[in-house]
């Protein structure tokens, strides 16, 4: 038996071909071909020798474990990390997928939804918001396709031909939304669902209101790689109202917070661990600071580390701060992820040293991923500090604005 390793740039090819491998029960790797040559060269590191690689991506060349392939049958790595983040890969089970897809569609049943889940693919399927779609299909008995996410406005809206009976789904990020939003035939487009699932990014405050003016029936997600997506869901009158959000958590979900105010999760749906021996603890440390309510619900404050999500992909702030400092052109820099009303967030670089610069430093970031290249960049001539010494992420925040 061999494993398989999925890095077609092609989304209906990527998804096509990791669903056959995972229909076989043969160990896959979801890879992402939007990968520097730096996190496919780590990714190659990772990936066992003799994996078949289908799409364009470096030869394997890692050990595996000492029951690999054998015993990992029916397992699907998915990544987590890369654009400027360390590579991982967070392995889970047909039970752990499976876990997640019946938990979305318990949550939908109790409101009168149908247990049948349709759904679209429209985000990179190496993913998991890309993948489980297709797994919530499957497990359910509905019926899935892969469309185009990019929602160009120039583009027709690509057509949506699932069945009449069943509940229909579609997973967006913030800015995806926004974008259909935007187009004149965007919300009756939209209206096609009976849900739609809205994650990946914090919901900057003037998309929350269009959701509440147009009353459409959005919920909310807050999930990750390791819960196999959704574990918790806004729903849509919440929203309408003007309520603080908040997520429910889906049936068997447990949030708690610990000493340090981070969430931790137990669910059935978490996955097994991290690729290739490094297990996932129950309850699992989100590293998503919050508060939970009595009733089990829980609102999300910002993320314990310094992690940026943009547009759905995460970057890690260090490596676009390494890549500003190694031209030599300014002596200080601190990238932030700023609210943004389209990208959820947006990168951020505030910098030392003369504006004139600017240029050159675009053009330096044009060797990163695209979601790392700071959208806006602010100088000054000393980056403020608080009583420590230490960058005064607030004050510098406001200059940013």
């Amino acid at each position: 038996m061999s494993a398989v390793a999925v890095f077609h740039a092609e989304h209906a090819a990527h998804l096509q071909e990791a669903l056959q491998a995972h229909h076989a029960g043969l160990p896959l790797f979801l890879g992402n071909p939007r990968w520097s040559e730096h996190d496919l060269a780590e990714a190659a590191r990772q990936i066992p020798r003799g994996t078949i690689i289908k799409g364009n991506a470096p030869e394997p060349r890692g050990l595996g474990t000492c029951d690999w392939p054998k015993n990992w049958r029916g397992r699907v790595m998915i990544p987590t990390g890369g654009t400027g983040g360390k590579v991982k890969f967070v392995i889970h089970s047909g039970e752990t997928l499976r876990a997640a897809a019946l938990g979305l569609r318990d949550a939908l049943v109790a409101r009168g939804l149908s247990p049948i889940l349709h759904g679209v693919t429209c985000t990179p399927p190496w993913h998991v918001s890309g993948f489980m779609p297709a797994i919530r299909a499957r497990v359910t008995g509905g019926t899935h396709l892969v469309i185009d996410g990019r929602f160009g406005e120039n583009a027709a809206l690509p057509s949506v031909d699932l069945p009449t009976s069943g509940t229909k789904i579609i997973s967006l990020v913030p800015a995806q939304l926004s974008r259909l939003l935007a187009r004149a035939e965007g919300e009756a487009w939209l209206r096609a669902f009976d849900v739609i699932l809205l994650g990946g990014s914090s919901v900057p405050a003037p998309l929350l209101a269009e959701i509440r003016t147009r009353r459409l029936p959005v919920f909310l997600t807050y999930g990750s790689t390791e819960t196999a997506a959704a574990c918790a869901l806004c729903p849509p009158e919440k929203i309408w109202s003007g309520e603080s959000v908040r997520g429910t958590p889906l049936p068997g979900v447990t949030f708690v917070t610990n000493a340090d105010g981070v969430i931790t999760i137990a669910t059935s749906a978490l996955g097994i661990g991290q690729w290739p021996d490094a297990p996932l603890e129950s309850p699992w440390v989100s590293g998503d600071r919050g508060e939970v309510a009595a009733d089990g619900s829980v609102k999300i404050s910002g993320r314990a580390d310094r992690v940026i999500i943009t547009g759905g992909e995460k970057v890690d702030p260090a490596r676009v701060e390494q890549a500003l400092l190694a031209t030599g052109l300014i002596k200080e820099a601190l990238v932030l992820g700023m609210v943004d009303a389209r990208w959820g967030e947006v990168v951020t670089a505030c910098v030392i040293g003369p504006a004139s610069a600017e240029a050159a430093l675009r053009l330096a970031c044009e060797a990163l991923e695209p979601a790392a290249r700071p959208r806006r960049y602010v100088f000054v001539p000393s980056m403020p500090t608080n009583a420590s010494g230490k960058p005064d992420r607030e004050a510098i925040a406001k200059l940013t604005a």
